[in-house]
């Protein structure tokens, strides 16, 4: 049994890294544009934000756990209400389609622009490794991230690391379209904010795991994450202007390494695209099937089809616009969050002071 709850830990653990990932902090992006930005605060941020999330996944895994919730739709209704809970989910699954569908253009666009294979076989080929792991169902999606993710967890601190002492310190400069804002706090807040919105459509799904190695899995997952967020934004803090001004910064990482390494890193850039846009189909999924009793093919095809429309997408825009958007509109969900599930007496009492 032993050995099993840290299975489960472990499972649990590289499938919440898997969710808070994706494309943007793969590539560096995110790092960039989130705590680089903001030097020293903004490592102290990144560091932190491992923490939120950490406390934030425990609060969902007991919630869902407890009041035996399997996707959701169930946690916004229990959170807001029967009411308030419809407008919120159909807000929150447009942000899952739009995570999703910029995913499977990066998928392509990473296909197409470093390894020059035509963008519909990358945009398609994401999507079909993702179809056939929703197929299998929970445990297909436990284990691919349980396969995938130590690998890029590994080679991403390797390449920091690497990367720490090779150029001169530099501040990167702010995007001209900067909707982050210019104070770390604000920025970190919002980081996690968009990202837990992201992740809890898998941790809704997770509940069932809480008491198997659960809880201790999203902690962990947490600590990792701020681990990895930290060294690579330390080591995006520590280059030339030439290395972060690129679109894929960390890529620029490994190629200094060596080339080799650079096209490994392309390839963990594609793992990263696969477990985000896994992790909020599998959110979607899950929703749908409690609404309609069809074939999981058939719910499969209605998850990707309205993806389609968004194949246009700029990737670098969508870092400084898009998600903070989210992040915005993910500040009400965490702080009911926190009121659901604090004790009622120490809120009663911070009021009243």
């Amino acid at each position: 049994m032993h050995k099993k709850k840290i299975l489960v830990t472990l499972q649990v653990a590289f499938t919440y890294i898997g969710a808070l990932v994706g494309a943007g902090f793969a590539s560096g992006q995110e790092s960039l544009q989130f705590f680089t930005v903001f030097g020293a605060n903004g490592i102290i941020g990144a560091v932190f934000s491992g923490l939120l999330f950490g406390l934030f996944g425990l609060l969902v895994i007991k919630i869902t756990s407890r009041e035996k919730m399997s996707n959701y739709g169930q946690l916004l209704q229990y959170l807001f209400g029967r009411k308030a809970s419809v407008f919120l989910e159909v807000l929150l699954s447009f942000f899952f389609l739009l995570c999703l569908a910029i995913m499977l253009v990066a998928g392509g666009s990473l296909f197409h622009q470093l390894w020059d294979f035509p963008f519909s076989l990358g945009f398609f080929l994401t999507a079909l490794v993702i179809c056939v792991t929703l197929l299998v169902g929970t445990e297909g999606v436990l284990w691919l991230n349980t396969a995938l993710i130590p690998g890029l967890i590994i080679l991403s601190l390797v390449i920091a690391f690497f990367n720490l002492s090779n150029q001169e310190l530099v501040v990167a400069a702010f995007s001209e379209l900067n909707l982050v804002g210019e104070n770390w706090l604000l920025a970190t807040c919002l980081y996690v904010s968009y990202n837990f919105i992201l992740s809890a459509a898998i941790l809704s799904a997770l509940g069932h795991t809480a008491k198997e190695g659960g809880q201790s899995g999203v902690l962990l997952g947490g600590m990792l994450f701020g681990l990895m967020a930290g060294v690579i934004s330390v080591s995006l803090l520590n280059q030339k202007s030439a290395a972060i001004q690129q679109e894929i910064p960390m890529l620029v990482l490994a190629y200094n390494m060596h080339p080799l390494m650079g096209w490994v890193y392309s390839f963990v850039l594609w793992i990263a695209i696969l477990s985000t846009a896994l992790s909020v189909s599998f959110g979607l999924l899950k929703r749908l099937e409690q609404l309609f009793s069809w074939p999981k093919l058939i719910l499969i095809l209605l998850i990707f089809v309205p993806t389609l429309p968004f194949i246009y997408f700029s990737f670098p825009r969508m870092v400084v616009t898009i998600y903070p958007l989210i992040g915005y509109s993910g500040f009400v969900f965490l702080c009911v969050l926190l009121a659901k599930t604090l004790p009622r007496k120490l809120i009663l009492s911070r009021w009243r002071r």
